[in-house]
C-alpha cells in the first residue's frame, strides 16, 4: 500500500475554464449539518448511498471521496479554496461521481478509509480526500491540498487531471496496479489469528511503559508538537498509578494535567478544551471544541481530583461540565456535537483578545492585574492576537482564577456579544452517553445534585429511540433518526446506564444496562470470544466489517462494551454475561499482540476482572445522614476495578436478577459497609474512618 503510483504525479498543465453549474442540492434532505453546508456547491456532491455507489459502476466513473466534520478547520479552507475552483469544479463534474462524508455521522467510512489512509501515505488527518475506482478501490490517499502546486505538493488539479486522464487513456496499466492494491487491501483485513503472549504477560504494564517513556517531563503531554490531550490514556494511567505504579507517573500525569489546565488550549474563560495544542506548551491551540473529548477531559480531572485531593483538579471539571451544560445542550434535548474553530472568518477570533479589548470591558485598573496573569503579548499570537492562558506558575491557577473571578465574568459576557462560533447540533449517542457518564461521576464525586439531574433527564431523552425487542434504532437524533446505529452507541450507552445507577441507584438502569448488552451481543458478536464489530451482523455493506481496538484519542466501542460486561458481571448477571466475558479475555492476545499501547481502554477493562475487581455495598436509607457519610468515602476515593451499590435495609434477601444487591445485615441499625472481592466480604463497618482503611488497603497489598 506504500508504492506510489507513477500516474498520481505526472505533470500536467491546464488553462482555467469557466465550468457551467453544476446540479445542486443533492445534499439538501441530508441531516448532517456538515453535508447541508455543501448542499449549494457547485461541485455535483452525492452523500454516501448505495444508489450512488451503483451509479459509478453504472457509468464507469471514478469515485472522489471527501471525509471531513463541520467543526474542521482545514475542511473549511479546503472548502473556500480548493472546492471553490473553477477548474477543479470542472474536473470532478467531468470526470468523477463526488461524494462527502461527515465522519462522525459515518463513523464506519471514516475509520476504514483512514486506516487505508495511514498504509498508503503513513499519516491521516482531515480532511482525507481519496480517488477511488468504482468498485472502491483507492489509487491515491491525501489530506489537505491546494488547488495548484505549492510546497512541494502536486495540487488537486493536478493529481484529479493525471487520475482522470489515466483512467482514460492507459486502462490496462491502471488495472495493474489497482489489482495490487486491491490484494494488500485483502490482506489488511484478515481478522487476527493467534493467541498473542504467553500467559502471565500483562499488557498494562507493557502500555504503562510505552506511554511513560513518552512523556514530556517539562510541559506534560506526550512528544513534542502538536499535542493532543490524550483523555483515553490518562484515565488508564491514572488507574494504573493508583494501583501502585512507577514513582514518576503520578509526578507526570499531574504535571500534564497543570499545564493543560494553564494553557491556551483551554479556553480559560468557558472552561472547556480545544481540540490540541500546536506548540510543546500547550499554547495555542486548534480552537475547536469536541463533545466527546471534553466528556472524557471531565472525567480524567475527576478521578485526578479523588486520587489527589486538589481542589484545581474540581475546578477544571466543574468548568468543562458547565461550559457544556451552557454552550452544547440543546433545548430539544441532547448535547451538540462540536463548535467550529473559526467565527468572523478567523481561526480563534471568538476567544483571542488584545490589550485594549481587555482595557475596554475592565478599565484600566482591573485589567492590568488580569493582563499580567492571562493576556501574552509577545508569544503565540494570533494574527496579532493573544490567547488567554495562565502565565504564572501552574500551583498558582487557581487562586489567580478565584481572585479574577469577577474580571472573567464580564470578559465572558463581553465575549458572548461577539459573532459565536457555529455549532454542529446533531446529537451522537455514542458522545451523549459519555457526557451522562461524566456527570453522573461528577454528581457522586462532586457531591452536586444539579449535575445529577441533568444526567438523569438526558439519559431519558437517550433511550427514547429504545425498543424493547429490537434495541437501539439511531446513532444521531436531528429532528430525526439517522436510521443506523454503531457498537459505540450500545457500549457507551450502557456504560452510562452503569454510570448513573452508581450515583442514583435506581435499579432500572441495571435492567435497562442489561437489556441493551443482550441486544448487543446478539448485533455485534460474530463469533463467541471475537470482539464486536463496529456494525450490525446483518448490515450490508460495500466496505469490509470491521472489528476495531485501536484508539484514537478515546475508548474504543469494544473497550466500552468489554468493561460494561464485566462489571454487569460483578453486580450479578453472571448466568447472562460470565461466559461471553471470559471468552472474550481468553482472545483477547490476538487482537493486541503488537497493539496493547494503543488500546488503553481496552485493557484497562481488565481491573475489572473478578480476581481483581471489588464490591462495595452500603446497607442503609439514602436519605439518612449516616448512608451519605459513607458514601462520601467511597465517591472522594479513587478505585479503579470497583462496582458500588446501595441498598435498602429492606431489600429482598434473595434478589435472583441482582445477587449483589441482596439484603445484608445494618449493624446497630446504623449504615453499614461492605467491602467484598468475588461476594467474600471483610468485616461490615460503620464509621468513615474505618471504611476509608478498608478502601485504602485495596491496592495496598
Amino acid at each position: 500500500m506504500n508504492q506510489k503510483l507513477a500516474y498520481v504525479w505526472v505533470a500536467l498543465t491546464l488553462s482555467l475554464l469557466i465550468c457551467a453549474p453544476a446540479q445542486a442540492g443533492r445534499l439538501s434532505d441530508a441531516k448532517s449539518p456538515y453535508l447541508l453546508s455543501h448542499a449549494e456547491d457547485a461541485i455535483d456532491w452525492h452523500a454516501w448511498r448505495i444508489e450512488t455507489l451503483d451509479l459509478a459502476r453504472r457509468e464507469n466513473k471514478l469515485i472522489f471521496l471527501s471525509i471531513g466534520y463541520a467543526s474542521c478547520h482545514w475542511c473549511h479552507v479546503m472548502s473556500r479554496t480548493t472546492f471553490s475552483d473553477p477548474s477543479v469544479i470542472k474536473v470532478l463534474n467531468e470526470n468523477y461521481i463526488n461524494i462527502l462524508v461527515d465522519r462522525e455521522e459515518r463513523p464506519d467510512l471514516d475509520s476504514y478509509f483512514m486506516k487505508i489512509m495511514s498504509a498508503m501515505i503513513g499519516t491521516s488527518g482531515l480532511p482525507a480526500n481519496f480517488f477511488l475506482t468504482p468498485d472502491l478501490v483507492p489509487v491515491f490517499a491525501g489530506g489537505y491540498l491546494a488547488p495548484k502546486s505549492k510546497y512541494g505538493d502536486p495540487g488537486f488539479l493536478k493529481v484529479s487531471m493525471s487520475i482522470a486522464r489515466e483512467w482514460s487513456n492507459n486502462r490496462q496499466n491502471f488495472a495493474k496496479d489497482v489489482d495490487i492494491t486491491r490484494a494488500q487491501l485483502k490482506a489488511m483485513w484478515q481478522p487476527p489469528s493467534g493467541r498473542g503472549p504467553e500467559k502471565g504477560g500483562d499488557f498494562r504494564k507493557r502500555a504503562q511503559r510505552h506511554w511513560s517513556q513518552r512523556f514530556d517531563r517539562k510541559y506534560g503531554g506526550f512528544g513534542n508538537q502538536p499535542k493532543f490531550p490524550q483523555p483515553n490514556v490518562l484515565l488508564f494511567l491514572l488507574a494504573q498509578a493508583a494501583k501502585g505504579g512507577a514513582p514518576n507517573l503520578l509526578d507526570n500525569i499531574y504535571r500534564t494535567l497543570d499545564h493543560m489546565a494553564a494553557g491556551g488550549i483551554r479556553d480559560q474563560l468557558g472552561g472547556a478544551f480545544h481540540r490540541y495544542a500546536v506548540d510543546r506548551f500547550w499554547q495555542v491551540p486548534h480552537f475547536e471544541i469536541m463533545l466527546n473529548q471534553n466528556a472524557l477531559l471531565a472525567q480524567v480531572y475527576l478521578a485526578a481530583f479523588q486520587l489527589s485531593g486538589k481542589p484545581l483538579y474540581a475546578a477544571i471539571a466543574r468548568g468543562i461540565l458547565d461550559d457544556l451544560i451552557l454552550r452544547f445542550r440543546l433545548s430539544r434535548g441532547g448535547f451538540a456535537a462540536s463548535l467550529d474553530a473559526e467565527s468572523e472568518g478567523g481561526d480563534g477570533q471568538y476567544y483571542t483578545w488584545t490589550r485594549d479589548e481587555v482595557r475596554a470591558v475592565l478599565g484600566v485598573r482591573e485589567s492590568a492585574l488580569f493582563i499580567n496573569s492571562y493576556v501574552d503579548t509577545v508569544h503565540g499570537l494570533i494574527r496579532g492576537r493573544s490567547v488567554l492562558r495562565h502565565l504564572g506558575a501552574t500551583d498558582t491557577q487557581l487562586k489567580s482564577a478565584q481572585r479574577l473571578s469577577a474580571s472573567r465574568t464580564r470578559l465572558l459576557k463581553a465575549r458572548q456579544k461577539r459573532v459565536p462560533p457555529s455549532r454542529d447540533d446533531k446529537v451522537l449517542i455514542s458522545w451523549n452517553a459519555l457526557v451522562v457518564s461524566a456527570l453522573a461521576k461528577a454528581a457522586r464525586i462532586l457531591d452536586e445534585q444539579r449535575y445529577l439531574a441533568i444526567a438523569q433527564d438526558e439519559m431519558r431523552y437517550l433511550l427514547l429511540p429504545l425498543s424493547s425487542r429490537f434495541g437501539l434504532s439511531h446513532h444521531q437524533w436531528k429532528g430525526a433518526g439517522s436510521g443506523r446505529v454503531f457498537l459505540d452507541d450500545y457500549s457507551f450507552l450502557i456504560q452510562a446506564l452503569l454510570d448513573l445507577y452508581e450515583a442514583d441507584f435506581h435499579i432500572d438502569h441495571l435492567d435497562q444496562a442489561r437489556q441493551l448488552m443482550t441486544v448487543l451481543i446478539e448485533k455485534f458478536q460474530a463469533a463467541p470470544g471475537n470482539l464486536f464489530q463496529l456494525t450490525p451482523l446483518d448490515r450490508t455493506s460495500r466496505i469490509p466489517s470491521q472489528i476495531i481496538w485501536e484508539e484514537d484519542g478515546l475508548p474504543s466501542g469494544n473497550a466500552a462494551a468489554l468493561t460494561a460486561l464485566h462489571r454487569l458481571v460483578l453486580f450479578g448477571a453472571e448466568r447472562d454475561f460470565e461466559a461471553p466475558t471470559r471468552a472474550i479475555i481468553e482472545s483477547l492476545g490476538r487482537y493486541l499482540k503488537d497493539s496493547a499501547p494503543l488500546a488503553t481502554g481496552l485493557i484497562g477493562a481488565l481491573n475489572f476482572q473478578p480476581n481483581e475487581a471489588h464490591e462495595i455495598i452500603i446497607v442503609g436509607n439514602r436519605n439518612y445522614r449516616d448512608t451519605r457519610t459513607l458514601q462520601r468515602v467511597v465517591n472522594r476515593t479513587f478505585l479503579p476495578g470497583t462496582v458500588v451499590a446501595v441498598i435498602p435495609p429492606n431489600a429482598k434477601k434473595d434478589n435472583i436478577k441482582w445477587p449483589l444487591l441482596s439484603a445484608r445485615p445494618m449493624n446497630d441499625n446504623k449504615a453499614t459497609a461492605y467491602v467484598c472481592q468475588k461476594r467474600l466480604c471483610k468485616l461490615p463497618v460503620m464509621s468513615p474512618d474505618d471504611l476509608k482503611r478498608q478502601l485504602d488497603s485495596i491496592y495496598s497489598n
